[in-house]
């Protein structure tokens, strides 16, 4: 944080000090000549990286008091600019301080236009301060400083006059509800407690009668008055400083006064310039008289502070977010390291595995695709219950037929059975089964007998074998009888189909088909 230095201006001598954590130290005074100002050019340059503060305790001021139509924006500040103009047209150090709005009427807002009349008195000090690129954060005055302060001394309840003792004499700066309304100055000779005490009952008696004529208190009411003065030197004030019935005195301990404010170095005497200087240091004024062309070194650095603090605060979320990256990145670590541990412990499990096996000469590429060619065999094949159970109950319903032999495969395709079966009869509305699309066949071949009793019944056979064909037919299954008992072409003899193709009537007949369904 730039440090803060105070120039304090009650006369023909600038006293320098330096502020520091409620600590106050004068670290010189420069005089209006040339030879002081090149000594205080010195001092600034010395200290550029500083604040700078002037405070004026002159006599030269002036105060005046107005209401005004309630506006805002850019009209009000020509309207405050131009009755600054009106009031003081002579001096540049001059501005406006709102009390707040009436309660009745328009509520017109109350102001009080406020100047350091004598601009000469600091014509070079502000041009030395302007040569020297100085920080000046404003030009304050007495008054403005103690009207920060005095609602914690007096209250905001009632007008009151306060009593103060500086360097530049006795100032009464008179206020009503907790704002300031008018201040002045007494000059004095040689700062003995007979002439402070007598110039302060004096002074506060005539600005009495002015206010009253002003018409700020009413007449017959007596006006409180406060003296901040030392807690040693409050019997001798209380000599002069009596009760009448215009005023009514009261003693604040100046002491305590700065402990309360926090000021670390405690008054030697009833000089408050100390107290001031803090309390400007604390609780700078909103208000103060320095036009933009003097403030605006300290406009430059608001803005190199803001910037410098908006890089801090960039440059501490960087450093968090790196922080936080850098957790981010060890925690990543260790979960890489663990994962690679347990593959390295899984691997040593699988390649101890892989040892305890057989030993086959094939490799694993190969038995991976012969597995999986297994799997792929494993879900085409069919199950057989369903084709067997058919059989089963159409041997059931002929239990004249004997079977003597199953034998079932997978094929890609059907092979056609008997020229005879082109003749066989069927059912109306049957669906072929090979008109259905399928990418195999589950055949099963049926090899059966007839009974001995049919051997001279031909016919018989025939209406037996087709019987039995048609039962097993159905939309799912396909059906080829793929031998007889006998041929029975046209172009060839009537004769039972034994071995070698001769005639054996006294052979038990059989016969031969195939039922299949697709896959």
């Amino acid at each position: 944080m730039a440090a803060k230095r105070i120039l304090l201006l009650d006369g023909p001598v600038l006293t320098a000090c330096h502020w520091s954590a409620g600590h106050i130290k004068v670290e010189g005074e420069f005089s209006h000549e040339p030879v002081g100002l090149e000594a205080l050019a010195v001092y600034l340059n010395k200290n550029r990286t500083s604040l700078f503060y002037l405070l004026a305790d002159i006599a030269e001021e002036g105060f005046q008091l107005e209401e005004l139509p309630y506006v805002q924006g850019s009209d009000r500040s020509a309207l405050l600019q131009r009755r600054l103009v009106q009031y003081y047209y002579n001096t540049p150090l001059s501005t406006a301080i709102s009390l707040g709005r009436a309660k009745d009427g328009r509520r017109d807002e109350k102001l009080l236009f406020a100047a350091l009349t004598r601009i000469e008195t600091f014509t070079p000090w502000l041009d030395t301060l302007r040569e020297t690129e100085a920080i000046l954060v404003g030009v304050y005055s007495v008054p403005l400083v103690l009207a920060g302060c005095a609602p914690q001394l007096m209250g905001q309840s009632g007008p009151v006059l306060v009593v103060s003792l500086t360097r530049g004499g006795v100032r009464q700066s008179f206020f009503d509800q907790g704002k300031l309304h008018f201040s002045r100055l007494s000059q004095l000779a040689t700062h003995s407690l007979d002439e402070i005490g007598r110039t302060s009952a004096d002074d506060s008696a005539k600005i009495f009668q002015y206010l009253v004529a002003q018409r700020q208190i009413p007449r017959g009411a007596a006006l409180r008055t406060t003296v901040l003065a030392h807690p040693g030197q409050i019997p001798a004030l209380q000599d002069f400083c009596r009760d009448t019935a215009e005023l009514h005195f009261e003693f604040i301990d100046l002491v305590a006064t700065a402990r309360q404010q926090k000021l670390k170095d405690a008054p030697a005497d009833s000089n408050a310039d100390n107290l001031f200087i803090h309390c400007l240091a604390t609780k700078t004024p909103p208000q103060q008289f320095a036009p933009a062309n003097e403030r605006r070194f300290y406009n430059l650095w608001q803005i190199r502070s803001a910037l410098t603090n908006a890089a801090w605060v960039i440059l501490a979320g960087c450093l968090l977010f790196a922080g936080k990256t850098t957790l981010n990145v060890y925690d990543l670590r260790d979960t890489t390291a663990a994962t690679m541990a347990l593959t390295a412990s899984d691997t040593q499990r699988y390649n101890a595995i892989l040892e305890g096996l057989p030993k086959i000469s094939i490799t694993p590429d190969n038995l991976r695709a012969l597995s999986g060619r297994f799997e792929t065999l494993q879900q085409r094949s069919p199950a057989m219950e369903p084709m067997l159970i058919h059989l089963s109950q159409a041997l059931n319903e002929n239990p004249r037929i004997e079977l003597t032999q199953l034998t079932w495969r997978i094929v890609d395709r059907l092979e056609g059975g008997d020229k005879a079966q082109k003749s066989a009869p069927q059912t109306a509305g049957a669906v072929k089964p090979a008109a259905v699309a399928a990418t195999g066949w589950v055949s099963v071949e049926i090899h059966a007998q007839l009974p001995l009793g049919l051997v001279s019944d031909q016919r018989a056979q025939l209406e037996l074998i087709d019987s039995f064909a048609e039962r097993l037919r159905d939309p799912k299954t396909d059906v080829r009888v793929l031998r007889r008992p006998f041929d029975i072409e046209s172009d060839k003899p009537l004769r039972s189909a034994g071995k070698d193709g001769e005639a054996q009537p006294a052979d038990v007949p059989k016969f031969a088909l195939r039922i299949a369904r697709p896959i």
